[in-house]
């Protein structure tokens, strides 16, 4: 199978997983919180492996009603997850112990107020593509613009992701 091919960004572009898109029912009962982080990619993942752990993201966010966005590019991922509480605490645990991760350093992990990216392509996004990470960086300066809680770090985040040697 052809390897995927990466732009002058280093972004990898995948023929099937392009933008992975979730639904969220949001429950206000809960009690919400921010995780983000960024880690190493295993360097033996292949495309298939990728589109395996797109997938299986995409189904237990559904199912977990956790928002966010997976951000893959070069060697990195950039994960920043929005739920219930105890539900991110466990799947933090998870994926510090996930073979396919290496090198996490958490950048945040706080209580928030309400969900900023159920809105955001309807609620859990994988991006990895330069297009589709410009529309994020759109889309969390809509945030700060209205003074959204971390949206300042986010934003900051994402404009360090567009530089081209990042």
């Amino acid at each position: 199978m052809k390897e995927p091919e990466a732009d002058y960004f280093g972004f990898t572009h995948f023929r099937v997983y392009e933008l992975l898109l979730l639904y969220l029912h949001s429950n206000t009962n809960l009690m919400l919180k921010t995780i983000c982080y960024k880690s190493r990619v295993n360097p033996n993942l292949r495309l298939l492996d990728f589109e395996a752990l797109f997938n299986k993201t995409q189904l237990n966010n559904n199912s977990q009603n956790i928002t966010g966005v997976l951000i893959k590019k070069d060697n990195e991922f950039f994960q920043i997850l929005e739920g219930d509480s105890e539900t991110l605490d466990t799947l933090y645990e998870l994926i510090k112990k996930d073979y396919r991760h290496s090198k996490i350093k958490l950048h945040l992990n706080k209580p928030i107020k309400q969900l900023n990216f159920k809105s955001f392509d309807v609620g859990y996004s994988v991006i990895n593509d330069i297009k589709t990470l410009y529309s994020l960086q759109f889309y969390i300066k809509t945030l700060q613009d209205n003074n959204i809680e971390n949206s300042d770090f986010f934003f900051q985040f994402i404009e360090s992701l567009l530089e081209p040697n990042s």
